[in-house]
């Protein structure tokens, strides 16, 4: 299994019933993929993992836990897919694997984050872009929003599930500067206008 240090196309989901019930390479053969992409992707799973989801999407930014906010800043790292490539979030029975793809497939980077070390899932929208919010070891905000919103949203419920969180009801609310501090990255990825920003500013600064 690869690890998050190691270095097709498609919105896809695999329904819970036949997820646990077939093997990774009976799914990834009904998803579409390029052959190599494919094979390349089989290397990276175990041979009776089952994937669930597939989710696309163009970037990935992740950090440190750190509770000091600057800390969390200086250590963030960011990837980037290759242009007409996806960034791919799969969500299998035992992890989250995100695909770096680039333009030869030789290049793709594999990012593995075990159910085990996840605290908390969440997806957040916002001017019709989605993310999914991953705490625990590290902090990653992964772009899926080349996946329609029931299939990530499935996607994060399913995860959620899997690392025993509370229902995103019963979830502590977020801290406003950390809200604010994801805007910001929205605005400077383009999916956020600084008009918007700025009104949700002035809310979140109101409850502090």
């Amino acid at each position: 299994m690869a690890s998050d240090n190691e270095t097709g196309r498609q919105d896809t989901s695999v329904s819970s019933s036949n997820a646990f019930s077939e093997p990774a390479a009976e799914t990834l053969e009904r998803l579409e993929f390029d052959e190599r992409d494919r094979r390349l992707l089989l290397k990276q799973l175990d041979s009776d993992e089952h994937v669930q989801y597939v989710l696309r999407g163009r970037l990935m930014d992740f950090e440190s836990n750190d509770d000091d906010r600057k800390q969390r800043e200086e250590s963030r790292t960011r990837k980037v897919a290759s242009h007409g490539r996806d960034l791919l979030t799969v969500v299998t029975g035992q992890r989250l694997l995100v695909v770096v793809q680039r333009n030869s497939p030789a290049d793709h980077e594999y990012h593995s984050i075990p159910s085990t070390d996840v605290e908390r899932v969440t997806l957040e929208t916002a001017n019709g872009n989605q993310r999914l919010v991953v705490q625990g070891a590290s902090r990653y905000y992964i772009d899926v929003s080349r996946s329609p919103t029931d299939v990530a949203s499935a996607a994060c419920t399913q995860f959620r599930q899997q690392i025993g969180a509370q229902p995103a009801g019963d979830q502590p609310v977020d801290d406003p500067l950390e809200t604010l501090e994801r805007l910001g990255t929205l605005v400077e990825q383009g999916h956020l206008t600084e008009q918007e920003f700025e009104a949700k500013k002035r809310e979140l600064l109101d409850r502090i």
